[in-house]
């Protein structure tokens, strides 16, 4: 009776492993397809942006198309991580494991929140890279308004140039990024045509920031706009009408003035909120008017 019965825990062992690593398969097709489907539209960017200009009609469609994809992918991928959990390489293709990170770094905050910690275990344990927790990290983070921890995100000008957002204890990121093999900011910032140099201390600490963009009325960024804190020079905006300021945590209030000579002062009062360690201010400056 004993063989009998390990004979038929044998055959449905078997049959239980072969319809699971069915499923796996059909799992990493599917995945596979949505990678594609992920990755397609976004090769196309910058060929696109080269041709027709950053703020060209063509590219503004070409990411319609993009978030229609980036929508459908989303309740997909939701899915399967909600019936299967976090699949590794063990389980799925390597491009179907990767295709689960991309997806949900491209998902709405909502799900790119729901899932961090989900991506976090699956990290520890294998079935993700560190990187990829560390990037998903990073981008939640700027949008809950706070710093970045491993230096992966940027934002992009007028122009088309990229700017690092803030990073927490700067002069110690690249030791964080080791820790997630990640390669150094400096040849991570190649990547984006950034000159990028490692600051020996910490111009963050004990502080959030104010970061924006200064514009005329027609919406054409404005360059040297002298900004002052609390009567204080702190910076001027850059050629695309760019500023960050570091203010004290200390200052829960901040007035902050704009001046440009030929045009209106504008007085900003930043109230800070709870712990947010970003904000973000954009500027209008209207020409003065001279009577003749």
């Amino acid at each position: 009776m004993k063989v009998v019965f390990s004979i038929l825990l044998f055959h449905f062992t078997v049959c239980l492993y072969a319809q699971q690593s069915q499923t796996m398969d059909s799992l990493s097709k599917v995945l596979e397809k949505i990678y594609y489907d992920d990755q397609g539209p976004r090769i196309q960017l910058a060929p696109i942006e080269m041709k027709f200009g950053f703020l060209s009609a063509e590219l503004e469609n070409q990411w319609k198309i993009i978030n229609k994809f980036d929508s459908v992918n989303t309740i997909l991928v939701s899915e399967i991580i909600d019936k299967y959990g976090w699949l590794g390489i063990d389980q799925i293709s390597d491009t179907a494991n990767r295709t689960l990170f991309l997806v949900i770094q491209h998902a709405d905050e909502k799900t790119q929140l729901k899932y961090l910690e989900k991506l976090k275990n699956a990290a520890r344990t294998g079935k993700a890279k560190p990187s990829d927790y560390a990037l998903l990290l990073d981008r939640t983070n700027l949008k809950l308004g706070k710093f970045q921890e491993y230096g992966s995100q940027l934002s992009t000008s007028f122009s088309g140039k990229n700017v690092f957002d803030p990073i927490r204890d700067e002069p110690n990121v690249n030791k964080r990024r080791k820790s997630v093999g990640l390669t150094t900011m400096e040849e991570y910032s190649k990547f984006f045509n950034v000159t990028y140099i490692l600051p020996e201390q910490d111009q963050y600490k004990n502080c959030y920031v104010l970061t924006g963009y200064v514009l005329d009325t027609t919406y054409k960024p404005i360059q040297h706009v002298s900004i002052y804190l609390g009567g204080k020079l702190v910076t001027k905006t850059d050629e695309d009408g760019y500023y960050l300021i570091a203010i004290k945590k200390k200052l829960k209030t901040a007035k902050i003035l704009y001046n440009f000579q030929g045009f209106n002062d504008e007085l900003y009062t930043l109230v800070k909120e709870g712990e947010k360690d970003i904000y973000e201010k954009y500027v209008w400056l209207r020409e003065k008017k001279f009577c003749q």
